[in-house]
């Protein structure tokens, strides 16, 4: 056993891992029997003692017996106990990652040949360095941008003018308009409750994976995990980009921006440059993404 072996899940979809199983085993078996029986046993035990004398005629020594006979009862316990393995998710995946390898059903993405043999549909575990939805990541990182700007705003001095009803009001800060909206984005870019995740095949350079992932698939609900680091995922290709195809993998295409022309993002691609520039860490905006690249649903992104 390898210490990849002992993995650690950041994202499980433990549904694909429970049918996969059941179709390995031929359905899951259960029992959990413990018996015990009592019953009283008894025992006999007898004893025999002898004294030597002169007076025996049968001998040159005399010989008398005395016997001794006694008896015992008691309680015998038998206990019979079936006992039930109990399995963790985890040891579950790990279970079906092995019995997927040692039938000949997972391929290692390790080089380019293996990535131009694949074909739709198959099982495969790779290495890469993951990141959120460019978009999605922008978006977030420009809210607490703004956020903390808000909180060093200067606030406006002197009494606040009154309303129409004589009630005191505040203009609203800008700034925390400014984050209401981008929230406004951010949620509607996971309205499904999909995330796609982008993550550079360490083996293989210049190939792209996009990990169509479930938000409540990942612990505690949170993607921020698997940010800048080195993971493994094992999943199943649905779709491959040859490095010649005009075909992209939409990183929109599950919100309700995919039908939106590209160019609605040329703007932002723009502004996230000069934020750049001005030294801020902003992530360049991707919409698409070009071969080679492979789509994949993922089982498990462990490390």
């Amino acid at each position: 056993m390898e210490p990849i072996d002992l993995c650690v899940p950041i994202y499980l979809n433990q549904q694909i891992v429970f049918d996969l199983l059941a179709v390995f085993e031929d359905g899951f078996s259960r029992l959990s029997r413990v018996r015990t029986s009592a019953g009283e046993v008894e025992s006999e035990k007898s004893a025999v003692g002898g004294s030597f004398g002169v007076s025996n005629v049968f001998a040159l020594l005399g010989v008398s017996f005395a016997a001794e006979k006694g008896r015992q009862k008691g309680t015998k316990e038998e206990t019979e106990v079936s006992q039930e393995k109990v399995h963790t998710p985890t040891s579950l995946f790990a279970k079906l990652r092995l019995m997927l390898r040692d039938r000949g059903l997972l391929q290692q993405i390790e080089t380019e040949q293996a990535v131009r043999e694949l074909t739709a549909g198959q099982f495969v575990e790779l290495r890469a360095v993951l990141r959120k939805n460019p978009l999605v990541e922008t978006m977030e990182a420009l809210k607490e941008i703004m956020a903390m700007a808000a909180l060093f705003a200067e606030k406006p001095s002197g009494p606040p003018p009154v309303g129409k009803h004589g009630k005191p009001t505040r203009p609203e800060d800008p700034n925390q308009q400014l984050v209401r909206q981008v929230d406004g984005f951010v949620a509607s870019l996971t309205q499904s409750n999909s995330l796609e995740v982008v993550g550079e095949v360490l083996d293989v350079p210049g190939t792209t994976a996009v990990l169509s992932t479930k938000l409540d698939y990942f612990s505690d609900r949170n993607a921020s995990e698997i940010i800048d680091g080195e993971f493994r995922v094992l999943g199943k290709v649905v779709r491959i980009i040859g490095p010649d195809s005009q075909d992209a993998i939409n990183l929109l295409r599950k919100t309700s921006f995919g039908r939106v022309d590209r160019k609605m993002f040329e703007g932002m691609k723009d502004a996230s440059v000069t934020l750049r520039e001005a030294g801020l860490e902003i992530p360049e905006i991707v919409t698409e993404i070009r071969g080679p690249a492979l789509q994949v649903i993922p089982i498990a992104i462990f490390t």
